[in-house]
C-alpha cells in the first residue's frame, strides 16, 4: 500500500456552543478561551504547512487544554502525530476524536492507523463504520481495499476500489492499488491501464512507475519497463525497490556492471536488503569479482540466515575458488533449507 498524505481538516471558525446556565463571568471566560483555542489550531495548520510538526502539536496541545471537546483538534494531532511515527500516541487522539464525533472521517483514520498496524480486522470494523456513516466517503473505500489486499482478498479489494474511484474519477492512489492487484493476478494489460490512469492523475507517484516496469516486464516489454523503473528512482530515490528491479533487468541484459550499480543503490538507502546483497553478489560473479560476490552473499546470510539462495550461490563461487569443503557445507545448509538445486550440488560434488 502506497502511503496516503494526510489530510488536516482545516477550520476557520470554530462554533462555540454555551452552556444558557453558565453565569455571565463563566460565558466570557468561555468565549474568550474558545477564540484563543480557534486561533491556537489556526497556528498549528501554519505549522503544519511550513514542515515544523513539533511547534505545531504544541499549539494543539494548548488548544486541547483550553477546549477538551475540540474533535479537529484531535484529529489533526493524531494525523500529525502517525507522521512523525508516535503510532501509539495517534491511536489515542482519533479515539478521542470518534467519542466526540463519531464521522467518517475519524472513523477512516483510525482505520488507517490500524491498517498500519496490520491490524485488519478492526481496520476493516472502522473503515466498515466510515461507510457506514457516509457512504460516499471514498477514502474509507480506498483504505478498506488495503485492508483486504493486504488479506489477499482480492475480488473484495477491487470491489473497494472500484467504489473508490466511481466517487472520485482522478484517484490515482486507487488506480494504483487495483493496478497492483491485477498485476498479481496476471491481468498484465488490465493492470497497464490502471496503473498509466494513476501517473496520469499524479505524475509523481514513483510506485506506480515502478509497478508499471514491473508489468512491462511480464509483458516483455523490457525497454518501457526499463524507463518506468528510472522515472520512479528519479522521482524518489528513496525508492530501493525501483533500483533491484533495474538492476535485475540489466542483469537479465548481461549488463553485469551497471546491475552492480543500481544494487549499490538499493543498498544505500536499505542496508538491510539482504535479497540484493544476493543479487548484486550474482552480479558481482557474473563479472568475475569473485571474492566481491563472496563477501556480498555472506552479508545476505548474516541479515537472514534463513535465506537459501545466498547459501546457495557462496557454494557455488566457493567451489569456483576450489574451497570444496565451504561449498558443500553451504550447500548443505541451503539443501536444509529446502533448495533442491543446492540438494542436485550436493549428489554431485559432495559424495
Amino acid at each position: 500500500m502506497n502511503k496516503a498524505k494526510l489530510m488536516l481538516v482545516w477550520l476557520l471558525l470554530f462554533p462555540i456552543f454555551l452552556m444558557a446556565q453558565d453565569d455571565e463571568a463563566a460565558l466570557a471566560q468561555k468565549k474568550e478561551d474558545a477564540k484563543l483555542a480557534n486561533k491556537l489550531y489556526n497556528q498549528s495548520l501554519e505549522h503544519y504547512v511550513n514542515g515544523k510538526n513539533i511547534e505545531a502539536i504544541t499549539a494543539l496541545n494548548k488548544a486541547i487544554r483550553l477546549r477538551p471537546d475540540y474533535a479537529p483538534a484531535y484529529y489533526n494531532r493524531s494525523c500529525i502525530r502517525l507522521e512523525m511515527n508516535e503510532k501509539q500516541e495517534a491511536l489515542k487522539d482519533i479515539r478521542l476524536a470518534i467519542e466526540l464525533q463519531p464521522t467518517a472521517q475519524n472513523y477512516s483514520m483510525m482505520g488507517y492507523i490500524l491498517l498500519l498496524d496490520e491490524n485488519y480486522r478492526d481496520a476493516f470494523e472502522n473503515l466498515s463504520l466510515a461507510i457506514d456513516a457516509d457512504s460516499k466517503f471514498e477514502e474509507a473505500y480506498y483504505y478498506r481495499g488495503c485492508v483486504l489486499s493486504a488479506q489477499k482478498k482480492y475480488p473484495e479489494a477491487i470491489n473497494d476500489f472500484d467504489r473508490a474511484v466511481s466517487l472520485k474519477a482522478d484517484y490515482a492512489l486507487a488506480y494504483n492499488e487495483r493496478g497492483y492487484i491485477h498485476y498479481l493476478t496476471e491481468s498484465y494489460e488490465t493492470a497497464k491501464n490502471d496503473l498509466t490512469k494513476a501517473i496520469t492523475f499524479d505524475q509523481k507517484m514513483a510506485i506506480a512507475y515502478n509497478n508499471l516496469g514491473k508489468v512491462n516486464e511480464k509483458l516483455q516489454d523490457n525497454e518501457a519497463a526499463e524507463e518506468y523503473y528510472t522515472a520512479a528512482v528519479k522521482i524518489d530515490g528513496s525508492l530501493f525497490e525501483a533500483y533491484v528491479n533495474r538492476g535485475n533487468l540489466k542483469y537479465k541484459k548481461g549488463l553485469y556492471e551497471s546491475a552492480v550499480d543500481d544494487f549499490a543503490k538499493a543498498l544505500e538507502v536499505n542496508p538491510d536488503y539482504f535479497e540484493a546483497y544476493n543479487n548484486r553478489g550474482n552480479a558481482k560473479y557474473m563479472s568475475g569479482d569473485l571474492p566481491g560476490a563472496i563477501l556480498d552473499f555472506t552479508e545476505a546470510i548474516a541479515i537472514n540466515q534463513d535465506y537459501a539462495d545466498a547459501w546457495l550461490n557462496r557454494g557455488i563461487v566457493k567451489e569456483m575458488q576450489r574451497d570444496n569443503i565451504g561449498a558443500c557445507t553451504d550447500w548443505q545448509k541451503a539443501s536444509e533449507l529446502g533448495n533442491r538445486d543446492a540438494l542436485k550440488h550436493l549428489q554431485s560434488f559432495c559424495k
